[in-house]
């Protein structure tokens, strides 16, 4: 394990932001000299694969990581792009669909999408 990783591990375990593989790098990057954006992709897939995080794909933009690797699914802002947990038993519940093309599914993640308090429209009193 080199101190590069070792930096990677503390940053990324402590993170709700769900970042990507480019803005653990310039995190890091700044105050680990020699760490590579490949060691930062390597170490985080290395984790999925140990089922110690996990990755949030969104549609049309970089691949995301989580280290919470309990069951739980996502609300996306449409506009800033920022991810939040949200944790909701009765999605929890939903059951895996058997399709009759024989796909089995294994798991799942709900992701929805809107925006943020910090991106919606603000109401005002006079509506």
């Amino acid at each position: 394990m080199t101190v590069q990783r070792r930096a990677l591990l503390a940053e990324f375990v402590g993170r709700t932001d769900h970042p990507t593989v480019d803005a653990l790098h310039a995190d890091i990057g700044r105050a680990q000299a020699g760490l590579n954006r490949a060691t930062v992709y390597r170490t985080l897939e290395t984790l999925v694969e140990l089922g110690l995080a996990r990755r949030v794909a969104v549609h049309g933009a970089a691949c995301r990581y989580d280290p919470c690797v309990e069951r739980h699914h996502h609300l996306l802002c449409e506009r800033c792009g920022a991810v939040e947990d949200v944790f909701d038993a009765a999605l929890d519940a939903l059951r895996l669909p058997r399709p009759a093309s024989g796909f089995v599914a294994r798991d799942f993640s709900v992701l929805f999408t809107g925006l943020c308090a910090g991106c919606a429209p603000r109401r005002t009193k006079a509506h």
